[in-house]
Formats: C-alpha cells, sequence, structure tokens
C-alpha cells in the first residue's frame, strides 16, 4: 500500500534547516539492480575487478544512480507536489559497494520569482572516505494559499 507523503509549502521553509538525511547502504544487489534500472550496462557499475580497474575499492555507482539518492532525498522532503528545478551535482570520489552514503542538505536561500517559490539546497553525500557528491538543487513548492497548484516554470 502506498503512503501519502506530507506536502511541504513554501512558506514552511526557513533559510537555514536542514532537510532530513537518508542512508543508503551500496549492497551488491543495490549495484546490480541500479545498474539495470538505469540501463547502464558498463561494467565497472556490476564487476568489482572493472570497478577497481576504475581506481575505486569495488564497483561503482553510475552518475544517474549518483543523482537518483539525492532526487530520494529531496522528493521525500518536497512532498509530491513539489518539484525539481535545476541540479548541479558534482562526483568528487567514487560511490562504491559496500559503502554507507548518507545524503543530506540544508536550505541556502528562498525566493520568489516570476511566479514561482523557489528553494536553494546545498547538497552532499559522504561516506567513511569522505565527501562523495556535493552541490546545489534549486526546487519549486506550492504556496499554502494555493497547495495543490503544481508549480510551473519555463522549459
Amino acid at each position: 500500500m502506498a503512503t501519502v507523503k506530507k506536502q511541504l509549502c513554501w512558506e514552511d521553509v526557513r533559510d537555514g534547516e536542514d532537510i532530513p538525511s537518508v542512508t543508503l547502504n551500496l549492497t551488491i544487489q543495490r549495484m546490480v539492480m541500479s545498474a539495470g534500472a538505469n540501463r547502464d550496462f558498463a561494467t565497472h557499475h556490476h564487476n568489482t575487478d572493472m570497478g577497481q580497474a576504475d581506481g575505486a575499492p569495488d564497483m561503482h555507482l553510475s552518475p544517474d544512480s549518483c543523482f537518483s539518492m539525492w532526487e530520494r532525498v529531496i522528493t521525500d522532503w518536497i512532498g509530491p507536489v513539489g518539484r525539481i528545478k535545476k541540479v548541479n551535482l558534482r562526483i568528487t570520489t567514487f560511490n562504491a559497494a559496500g559503502d554507507a552514503v548518507i545524503t543530506s542538505g540544508n536550505v541556502a536561500k528562498k525566493w520568489q520569482e516570476e511566479g514561482l517559490n523557489l528553494v536553494e539546497l546545498d547538497m552532499k553525500s559522504e561516506h567513511a572516505r569522505g565527501t562523495s557528491m556535493q552541490g546545489t538543487v534549486i526546487v519549486a513548492l506550492p504556496s499554502r494559499s494555493k497547495p495543490n497548484l503544481v508549480p510551473r516554470w519555463k522549459a
């Protein structure tokens, strides 16, 4: 049974606030399933020897799979009507099988522009070897006065 997530509204967000972090354990099963789900069958995403040939401790996540970790954390926080508008993600080291990756973020700023309620998040992912990803994400949120209105933006 699906769980209905709470909708975050722009008025609820405070500058400097932390968003809930999520820890993902990168098991071999998760790595192989992620490679298959993204249709990225490059061997270093599901084979230890090939991942180590890249300089990683083991097989490692693809960039799409890395982004999906951020997407999970952000969409859990913004709710079903919020939208991811822009992502600036930099991978600084491998996310490899066996890693427990903690993805977290905080509100850098919020503003309104062209009818949008925008929030910029400073994001990072970390594991035992250090920070593996960092960057910013801009999301659009509904207003409390119009909570069911899907945020719009120009393509």
